[in-house]
This record gives C-alpha cells, sequence and structure tokens, in this order.
C-alpha cells in the first residue's frame, strides 16, 4: 500500500471514528432527553394524584370534576388524560397506595408473633395508627370513597382490605381461645370495629390536642383490650408496664 492509499485509509478511519462519536452523542442527547422527560412525567402524575387526594378529601369524589384536579395543578383539562383515562383512574390510584402503605402492619416481630393475643393485639395497633398517621390524606380518601370503584376495581379493593381484617380477626379470636379474652363476643364485628374506629381517626383528630396520635394508638388498644375482657394484668403487660 502507497503513502497516498495509507493517508486516505487514516482518513476514513478517522471519519468512521467520527461518525460514530456523532451516533453516540447524539444517542446519549436522546437518552438524557428521554429521561428528562420520564422524571417530568412522574413528576407531573404526583402532582396529580396529590390534587386529587386533596379535592377528594375536601369535596368528595362524586362533587369533584377533572376540571377542579386540572386547575388545581396548572394544566389544561385535556392533558390530563396523557396520564389516566377517567377519575376513577385517580380514586384506585389512592386507594392502592393507602393499602400497600398499611401492608407492614402485617409484618410482627418473631418474639411479638409468639406473644398473647393482647400484646399482639397493641402492637398491630400501634403499627396501623402510625401508618395512618404517615398518610392520612390518602386514608381518609380510601376510607370514604373506595366503594365508589367499580367491577373489578372493587373486587380487588376488597379483598386486600379483607387480608388487613383476617389478620386482626385471627388475634382476637386467639385471645378467646387462650382464655385472655371473653370467649362470647363476635370477632367479627369487633374487627369491623376496631378498623372503623382506627381509620375515621384523621377526620377528626388534631395534633393540638390533648393525646398525641401514638398516645390515641396506646388508648384505643386498652379500649378494646378491657372491652373483650382483658384484666388489668394483661392490660399493663400488653403496654410492657410489667415483666
Amino acid at each position: 500500500m502507497g503513502f497516498r492509499d495509507a493517508a486516505l485509509g487514516r482518513l476514513s478511519g478517522h471519519a468512521e471514528s467520527m461518525k460514530g462519536m456523532m451516533i453516540l452523542s447524539v444517542s446519549q442527547g436522546r437518552q438524557r432527553t428521554a429521561t428528562k422527560s420520564r422524571v417530568a412525567g412522574e413528576q407531573r402524575w404526583e402532582e396529580i394524584v396529590e390534587a386529587a387526594a386533596k379535592i377528594f378529601s375536601q369535596k368528595g369524589y362524586e362533587a369533584t370534576s377533572l376540571q377542579d384536579i386540572a386547575n388545581t395543578v396548572g394544566i389544561l383539562k385535556g392533558s390530563m388524560y396523557y396520564y389516566f383515562k377517567n377519575k376513577e383512574d385517580l380514586l384506585f390510584e389512592l386507594v392502592q397506595r393507602a393499602l400497600d402503605a398499611h401492608q407492614p402492619s402485617l409484618v410482627e416481630e418473631p418474639e411479638i408473633a409468639e406473644a398473647a393475643a393482647p400484646v399482639r393485639l397493641r402492637a398491630f395497633i400501634r403499627r396501623w395508627m402510625a401508618l395512618n398517621r404517615k398518610q392520612r390524606l390518602w386514608r381518609g380518601v380510601a376510607e370514604s370513597e373506595f366503594g365508589r370503584l367499580r367491577g373489578k376495581r372493587l373486587k380487588e379493593v376488597i379483598a386486600e382490605r379483607d387480608k388487613f381484617s383476617a389478620f386482626a380477626k385471627e388475634i382476637i379470636e386467639q385471645g378467646m381461645r387462650d382464655g385472655d379474652f371473653d370467649s362470647g363476643v363476635d370477632p367479627s364485628v369487633v374487627t369491623s370495629t376496631l378498623f372503623e374506629l382506627m381509620n375515621t381517626t384523621q377526620t377528626w383528630f388534631k395534633p393540638s390536642g390533648r393525646l398525641s396520635y401514638a398516645e390515641l394508638a396506646d388508648w384505643y388498644a386498652t379500649f378494646f383490650i378491657r372491652g373483650l375482657g382483658g384484666s388489668d394484668e394483661l392490660v399493663a403487660k400488653s403496654s410492657g408496664e410489667t415483666g
């Protein structure tokens, strides 16, 4: 190969290298743009969900329009259809988030799982109330409006809610079997009453009140343990006041 051919070969190789770098640069630029767009889209979705939760809480699901949500977010109503199909999609998202957020309430530490029913019940109420406090807005909407869902979605939500109820009911039934709780109570009624009390707390609770959220959780626990026939000794033991 002559000098001219060698030079042309080097130039050709350099050109191919530059072309490859340009393609890589364009590709990376597109990736960055796509990433930014995805992040911006996720942020907008969160803004929409938060706005929906707030307005559903204030006005109720039925009275809230998509225009209300769009105005709060600061976008055109038509732009929201990029993120969801209808208002029920937003409600389902909120209900699912509330249910997902409470999954940790089903996890017991080994020593709690092996403990007597009053101890387990108090621990469960504490966990549930602590999670309630972290997402009070979603929890309130989920509790008051989940029945607006239809068909498969409603069945799915009810099935998830039933898991929590079954967990608490099993604790109560354990206490009845062990003689810690009155065997004459209806565990299903007690379970429903317990969740009704816990899940409506955010509708009236005020941080400036006499009891903190954690103290209120303990008050609930004591109230139910006593109501189920638990002795003073069991109440004290469940709260860790005795050995």
